[in-house]
């Protein structure tokens, strides 16, 4: 999600080069923006958001919709987010939402702030309020982007996880079956991100019934964790342990055995090294 703390401040220092003029005071704004967003980097998040709130009250002086204001609630809704405040987060997002799609109407920026709404929703457990909002990304996405971009893979990679929440496994195949087509396409094979849409992909076929489908994909989300992660990574062990059960339900019993035997010490490491 960092990736848009970046694209936050690009977006706001774009937004006040362009629409106003110079003889606009924004100095101090500009200031608390930059102060919060590299706090961010830092990952001090309490600093990062008494920054970005004495941001947003300079920003409120040039009007409740000034676009000054839209762009840093977004920024403020992605602190809130790391800081786990999924509340505070989904208010300041839509806040923001109100402002840059007033603004923007159906642009990037109005598709990220919607993509940031969505991920927080999911966070919260509101995996059908979500959807929606999913939907217009995604379509902002393919219009603007286009069908193989890493911006549509994650919108699509976002719906397919709402899907498999709500246990709608068929809808949820064809979007992470693309997600996971796309992100080969621009990344290679051996990238965090496309093991992420391949193993979702393999728990939806889990639960479907299809272990023959799944088997398969377990094992290469095993092979890009291995290369991505290292052999001691928790998500690594995460994996082997499902795989070990498809592979006990498919009735091959001493390859599951082995599996697990591999994952439990990769745990047992991970508990010795805390």
């Amino acid at each position: 999600m960092f990736r848009f703390f970046a694209a936050a401040t690009v977006l706001a220092s774009l937004i006040a080069a362009s629409a106003f003029g110079a003889d606009v005071d924004e100095t101090e704004w500009k200031n608390k923006v930059t102060a919060g967003m590299r706090a961010a980097g830092a990952h001090d998040y309490a600093k990062s958001e008494q920054e970005l709130v004495k941001a947003l009250h300079e920003a409120q002086r040039f009007g409740a919709l000034d676009a000054r204001v839209g762009t840093t609630l977004n920024s403020l809704g992605l602190v809130y987010r790391a800081e786990k405040k999924y509340g505070d987060a989904e208010a300041s997002y839509r806040r923001a939402l109100i402002i840059i799609q007033s603004m923007y109407g159906d642009s990037t920026d109005t598709a990220n702030v919607n993509f940031n709404i969505a991920g927080v929703m999911l966070e919260e457990g509101h995996q059908a309020e979500a959807l929606p909002y999913i939907v217009k990304t995604l379509a902002t996405y393919e219009r603007l982007f286009g069908s193989n971009s890493e911006k549509t893979a994650a919108a699509l990679c976002m719906q397919g996880d709402a899907y498999r929440a709500l246990k709608r496994f068929q809808e949820a195949e064809g979007p992470l079956h693309r997600c996971g087509d796309i992100r080969e396409a621009v990344h290679g094979l051996y990238n965090s991100e496309v093991a992420d849409a391949l193993y979702s992909l393999a728990v939806v076929y889990v639960a479907e019934g299809k272990a023959s489908a799944a088997e398969p994909r377990f094992k290469l989300v095993e092979q890009i964790r291995e290369k991505t992660a290292g052999i001691t990574s928790p998500l690594l062990a995460q994996t082997m342990e499902e795989h070990a059960a498809v592979l006990k339900s498919l009735g091959r019993d001493d390859e599951a055995a082995k599996l697990s035997r591999v994952a439990e010490a990769i745990k047992k490491s991970e508990a010795k090294g805390k």
